[in-house]
């Protein structure tokens, strides 16, 4: 089954598993009612349920749009055109003025939540199946990967979140906790650990081409490990991703066509022209509000929109600059208007919010500067050959035309990761990278925040402290649970 040819798979995943018996062959249960457990019996039916999953991702709720408001214009990478849109909660997120009841944070959690469901879902039920072993494997683990990927991206944003790694019912959802962030950690490693060792280096099929491999569980997993500053074992991660390189041209990386390719480990994927649609909104959310494009006038929102603080952070000749943003827009056939937005994902759409684009989840050149940064913080090194901390950074930056960098201008632990930390800025510019990247730097992200906030907005003195490096839980789960015990909110947000 094509992954772009998802099913939705609504039934079996928002039903409590709940099973019935009676002797009376009569008494049948009807298919509106199907459960988990009555649901999975053959490979098409787990085939069905793991596309669910994916179909998640895809969600507004997450990677379709929540997403990219919760991790680039939350950072210093992009901000709101118009600022007073849906009563400001965009701009709450750019501002750290959020409340607890922002939807934009709302989504993101419940959103998350959904894909966990389903793939605990088709993990409750694949191991006592009678399905073909080579698939019972390459389902569990594309479940797994996908859960740890989306307890990754809870874990960040939130902190302490409810571990649920079996379907529930209502009354066992309403008792959940909130698990310290070491436990969540502990479940997406054994999830991507697991699911590496169940999935293939690689689909010989076309139809599976997409779909999470060893590859992308090793790379998610070097980032866990990264993030949680376990250098040697990120390292570890890093040598079984195997099979990947960089495109020698960036530019390929973002055309729609050629999402299958060499560098990317994993991305969520889009197509136009589908009914029901399997496209995005990122065109008319992005782009400028009257753009001309392709000789079609279109109209947009201008939302994650690249801040100037972004466009100043790209160095003379570097070609990522023009691949990734544009600072002028045409308007008309012939008026050209200035302004910032986006290019990654510039694809057309096929209909109202039906773009085809998709979003890079994973990439090689992330595991280059993953590589190099686990590498310097276990001891800085002048060693510039292959397989040394300036062997992967300079890959990356001599594929975006650069120089590379020497032990001359980078002499010393401290100034290799700045560089580190740069290249990443400019290299993953709106791939939900750079957020994460400056909370995990705790104190050092709060100073960056503050000085572009002041910069950027003339904001003088802007309250900002590393309680805001975690965005509240929904106002809504803090009530449903009412226990400020084991389910508090956040500090900072009482």
């Amino acid at each position: 089954m094509k992954i772009n040819s998802i099913k939705y798979f609504i039934g079996a995943v928002l039903l409590v598993a709940t099973t019935s018996c009676g002797k009376d062959f009569i008494n049948l249960t009807p298919p509106s009612n199907q459960t988990t457990a009555t649901f999975f019996k053959t490979s098409a039916d787990f085939q069905q349920g793991v596309n669910a999953i994916y179909d998640g991702l895809q969600s507004t709720q997450t990677y379709g749009k929540a997403y990219y408001y919760l991790m680039e214009v939350r950072s210093d990478n992009t901000d709101i055109w118009d600022r007073g849109a849906l009563a400001g909660v965009a701009s709450q997120l750019d501002f750290f003025t959020e409340a607890t009841t922002n939807p934009f944070v709302s989504d993101g959690y419940a959103g998350s939540y959904i894909i966990i469901a389903r793939a605990n879902a088709v993990l409750d039920q694949i191991d006592g199946s009678a399905i073909p072993d080579t698939d019972k494997k390459q389902f569990r683990g594309e479940a797994l990967y996908l859960r740890g990927l989306t307890y990754f991206n809870l874990v960040r944003l939130y902190g302490n979140v409810p571990l649920v790694t079996k379907t529930e019912t209502t009354s066992q959802a309403l008792n959940h906790r909130r698990n310290p962030v070491t436990e969540v950690y502990a479940q997406i490693e054994s999830d991507l650990q697991t699911a590496a060792s169940l999935l293939p280096v690689s689909y010989t099929n076309a139809n599976d081409y997409g779909r999470a491999t060893a590859g992308s569980a090793y790379g998610l997993l070097a980032k866990a490990l990264v993030t949680q500053k376990k250098w040697s074992d990120a390292l570890a991660a890093i040598t079984n991703v195997k099979g990947y390189s960089l495109l020698p041209d960036y530019a390929d990386l973002y055309k729609p066509a050629n999402i299958i390719n060499p560098e990317v480990l994993f991305a969520v994927r889009y197509r136009k022209g589908l009914n029901p649609s399997e496209g995005n909104n990122y065109f008319a959310d992005m782009v400028p509000v009257s753009f001309y494009y392709n000789g079609i006038l279109y109209g947009g929102s201008n939302n994650n929109r690249p801040t100037k603080d972004l466009v100043a952070a790209y160095g003379p000749g570097d070609k990522r600059l023009g691949i990734s943003l544009d600072t002028v827009y045409y308007n008309s056939p012939v008026n050209l208007m200035k302004g910032n937005y986006v290019k990654k994902y510039l694809d057309a759409p096929g209909a109202t919010n039906d773009a085809g684009s998709s979003f890079i989840v994973q990439r090689y050149a992330d595991v280059l500067l993953l590589a190099a940064e686990a590498l310097n913080e276990q001891g800085y090194s002048s060693a510039t050959g292959a397989g040394t901390a300036f062997g992967y950074l300079n890959q990356v930056r001599e594929r975006a035309g650069l120089l590379p960098r020497k032990p001359t201008e980078l002499p010393d632990q401290q100034s290799f990761r700045a560089a580190v930390f740069q290249e990443r800025r400019v290299e993953l510019a709106f791939e939900n990278d750079r957020w994460f990247d400056l909370a995990r730097t705790a104190a050092t992200g709060v100073s960056i925040l503050q000085q572009y906030l002041k910069n950027e907005y003339n904001l003088v003195a802007p309250v900002l402290t590393t309680d805001r490096l975690l965005f509240p839980i929904p106002q809504s789960e803090i009530n449903i649970h009412n226990d400020p015990a084991s389910f508090p909110q956040n500090k900072g947000y009482n």
